[in-house]
Parts: C-alpha cells; structure tokens; sequence
C-alpha cells in the first residue's frame, strides 16, 4: 500500500512580508497551515514538493523570511491529531470526531485532515463569540474552510447560512462535515475577490480569511450602500493582524466600526451599516478597542 509522505516548511515570515507569504501559500494551493506568527508551518506531499510548480513557489517564499523544509518522520498525524482538540467558546462546542461531545454546549464536530478552521485558532473564536451575542439571522459565510463558522451558526439557529469558498477541496471537507453534523448550510464555490460574482444576501457576513479577499468584500458593500442595493448589516472581518486594518477599514466606507477585539496578535472587527434612513461616509470610526478575555458582541456605546 502506498504511503503519502509529507515534507514540514517553516517559514519565519520577515517583518512587513506577512500579507505577501499568506497570498504565496495560498497561490501553492494549501488547504491549511499552522500560524503562531511570525512563523507559518504547512507540509507539502512528497509528490507536491518534488514539483517544478512548487519549486518556483519555494524560490517565492524564501524572499519572504526564511525557509526550511524537512521530511516530516512517522507519527506526524499523531502530531496534528494533538493540534486539533475541542474548543468551547460561550455555548458552542468545536471538536473532532475522535473527542467526545461536551454536555450542555451546542456540538459542532470537525474532521478537517489539514485544512482550515479547527476552531482553536484565535480568530475563530473571536468569530464564534461575535456570532453567539447576535440574535439569529441569515448569514453569508465567506471563504468557510471546513465549514465551522457555518455549522456554528447553524447550531445558534442562524438561517438560512450560505457558505462558500474558492477551493473545491475545501467545499469537499465542509460538506463532509455538513454531513457529520445533520446541518445543510447552502455551499457553493466562488472567489470573494471576484467583483463579477454574485453574492446572496444575508443580514451577517462573517470573513475569517486573508485581508485581500476582505477588502474586496468591502469595496463591494460600501459600493451597495449609495446604490441603495442589498448590504450585509453587520460584517465580521477577522484573521487581520494589526498592519492590515487601515486597508480593511478604508475598505468598508459608510459601515462604522461597532466593535473590535484581539487576542496577541490577531484582531477582529465587527462592522454595521447605516440604519435605514442613516447616513455615513468614510471610514468606520475608532472604537474602544477590547482584547485578552473580554467578551464581543455588544455594541459600542
């Protein structure tokens, strides 16, 4: 039987470079990495590595920070087996399939192999405490990953919950987990930086993905909102570090900053469109920005 083999990369990403290794990544077609910034870890098949597609992506990323790739030796699912453990955030429950559930929480289990949204990253818990202070609405999740946020929101009794991603693995994993879980989100496949595409609308859209594909989201829902066209009343924009948020912000004009939060370096802001009748410009507005162990989800005085 033949044995997929694995290489681990560690790239300590130079100061500045951040944005430019996360687009390299994803330009290599990974499902997933581990961040515990400045360093980003992600494994490649032996197969994936030996390519001269792959090579040139390497070249790419060793002008970012430094490099190293090494076989990875047997035992690396034990490994990530270990990275990926239950999760509660407020009342929901994030757990892999081999943990068992945890009584009076809302489950939401997650196979994810090595793709995005283990629900222990920083982000995703500052996404899943936004969504369980919110009374239930429609929601767009953009660029779902696994599936978390929307499975997540679906326990919280969110409907309907559309998801999507640029990635038809990750679709693939996201409705495995659907499955998992008895919850139908509405997946589908489509590139957030794509302005050509159709979005459906929801009442909450909630981003945790790279800065680029959020502020194209922006552009496009700051542009609906002189048009009179259907916005998202509340956008939930994480996975940003701090040098990222002046774009993001800039992004969403006419929608003001309701809340922030970070925790280390990750931050997350929740934005709100005018009320009917409201009118904004520009920038959303400097908050009281909370972080470490305070709790999102109301709004700013």
């Amino acid at each position: 039987m033949n044995v997929t083999r694995f290489r681990r990369c560690t790239l300590e990403v130079a100061e500045g470079r951040y944005d430019e290794a996360v687009d390299a990544l994803l330009g290599l077609g990974l499902r997933g990495w581990q961040e515990r910034l400045p360093v980003l870890t992600f494994w490649l098949s032996d197969e994936a590595y030996a390519s001269d597609a792959c090579g040139r992506a390497l070249e790419g990323l060793r002008a970012l920070g430094r490099l190293y790739c090494e076989r990875e030796e047997g035992g690396w699912e034990r490994q990530w087996r270990e990275f990926h453990h239950p999760v509660t955030t407020g009342n929901v429950t994030v757990r892999p399939p081999w943990a068992p559930p945890l009584p009076g929480t809302l489950d939401v289990i997650i196979d994810v192999g090595m793709a995005f949204g283990t629900g222990s990253h920083a982000s995703t818990r500052q996404c899943l405490a936004v969504l369980a202070a919110l009374p239930p609405s429609s929601l767009l999740d953009a660029g779902t990953g696994t599936g978390v946020l929307a499975l997540a929101a679906m326990r919280l009794g969110f409907a309907p919950v559309f998801a999507f991603d640029s990635d038809p693995d990750a679709l693939m994993i996201a409705e495995e987990n659907a499955r998992r879980n008895r919850l139908w989100p509405l997946l589908f496949g489509a590139d957030a930086t794509d302005p050509a595409i159709e979005l459906p609308h929801a009442e909450v859209v909630v981003a945790n993905i790279a800065a680029t594909p959020i502020v194209a989201l922006g552009r496009r829902y700051s542009a609906a909102l002189p048009a009179g066209e259907e916005h998202p009343r509340l956008v939930i924009a994480a996975g940003l570090i701090e040098e990222q948020l002046p774009a993001v912000l800039a992004a969403f004009g006419g929608y003001r900053r309701r809340e922030s939060m970070s925790e280390g370096e990750w931050h997350c802001v929740v934005l709100e469109a005018p009320a009917p009748g409201e009118s904004r410009s520009g920038e959303p507005q400097p908050d009281e920005s909370r972080s470490g162990e305070s709790q999102p989800g109301v709004p700013d005085p």
